[in-house]
């Protein structure tokens, strides 16, 4: 045994070498994106697995999908430095599912993020599938309620409880998570339940106080107010980091009077720190749900451009709130960001 002990200290400096170095390279990615590019892949391969966790409380299943990173052709989450990651969560549209969102988790987890897509039922991709064409925008319109709002924002205090609960089991997919640095996300009805678990107010319909305190920041794509009214009311109370990505062309979906500048009230009513906004030229909403548009329209040029910017944008978002990292954060705000973008595209912070 003690003949073997060199080789096993080689081996073990070796493999802290090989994870320092992985993760120094998802860390400066941002800083080192050259101009009119997206950030590229991470240095971590992607694990994804699907679930149904169960909320024996509410009586209540909730599907997700778990995107966990990973050393190339080896196990969940390298721990030679110490490092554990951060988890971000994801919540689908209306009518959508646990693979909403899977371009932009597929990218964070790539570069060093556990993230959590959920699914909730009642306002998921049940409400159109086996439907005949003619009811498909009833039965969408069925599922945008308070009380499905509601139900989401459950199901996202469910889930973080459960990534907790797992955690401190030592789940193999979130052994290595740090349940102190949570983010949320989600697209149009997600962005909703991100706007509300991050201390929206509610307006003139009432409901709940939705306010999660264990979320450090969150990315809204596609947000809007819930109603037009007090909307400085709504979001003045909205204090953690906040990013609103939004389109030129992101208005309506199923015939409300939600126009594009309507999606930019949020970020304008929010109180200054860490607020960001992009509104990018050209951009509907269908492009900000992080899924394949070839089953839903013909994919453009320009929708891949906006993908790549979201996603340089996005994780540079999430490394400077979640990770702390300063050439992350200057990137985002001192022009690196803006410099990437289109010449109608729209930058703000404040």
């Amino acid at each position: 045994m003690s003949r073997n002990l060199p080789i096993l200290r080689k081996f073990l400096l070796a493999a802290a070498t090989c994870a320092a170095v992985l993760l120094s390279a998802q860390q400066y990615a941002i800083a080192q994106a050259p101009a009119g590019t997206s950030v590229p892949a991470g240095a971590f391969v992607v694990r994804q697995s699907d679930a149904t966790w169960r909320d024996a409380v509410r009586e209540r299943d909730v599907p997700v999908r778990v995107y966990v990173p990973a050393v190339p052709e080896g196990p969940p989450a390298p721990t030679a430095t110490g490092t554990r990651f951060p988890v971000i969560l994801f919540s689908h549209g209306l009518g959508g599912s646990r693979e909403g969102g899977k371009l932009w988790a597929a990218h964070w987890a790539s570069h060093g993020y556990v993230v959590v897509a959920m699914q909730h039922p009642g306002s998921d991709e049940t409400l159109w599938k086996d439907s005949e064409p003619r009811d498909v925008s009833r039965n969408l319109k069925s599922g945008m309620t308070l009380k499905n709002l509601n139900l989401r924002v459950g199901d996202v205090r469910f889930v973080i409880d459960e990534v907790i609960r797992r955690a401190a089991e030592a789940d193999a997919a979130f052994a290595n998570v740090d349940v102190t640095r949570i983010g949320m996300s989600g697209h149009s009805f997600g962005a909703q339940s991100t706007l509300a678990v991050s201390g929206q107010k509610a307006g003139a319909f009432g409901g709940p106080p939705a306010l999660d305190s264990r979320i450090m920041a969150a990315i809204a794509f596609s947000p809007n107010a819930r109603n037009k009214f007090n909307v400085a009311r709504q979001f003045g109370d909205i204090r953690i980091p906040f990013f609103s990505i939004t389109g030129s062309e992101d208005g309506s979906i199923l015939g409300d009077d939600t126009r594009p500048q309507d999606r930019t009230a949020p970020y304008q009513n929010m109180p200054a720190g860490d607020k960001y906004l992009v509104v990018f030229d050209r951009g509907d909403h269908m492009v900000f749900g992080g899924h394949d548009l070839g089953r839903r329209r013909p994919e453009t040029a320009r929708d891949r451009e906006i993908q790549a910017a979201v996603k340089a944008a996005s994780l540079a978002f999430w490394n400077a709130t979640l990770k702390r990292d300063e050439a992350a954060r200057k990137w985002l705000v001192s022009g690196g960001f803006k410099a990437t973008l289109d010449g109608k595209d729209v930058f703000a912070s404040k």
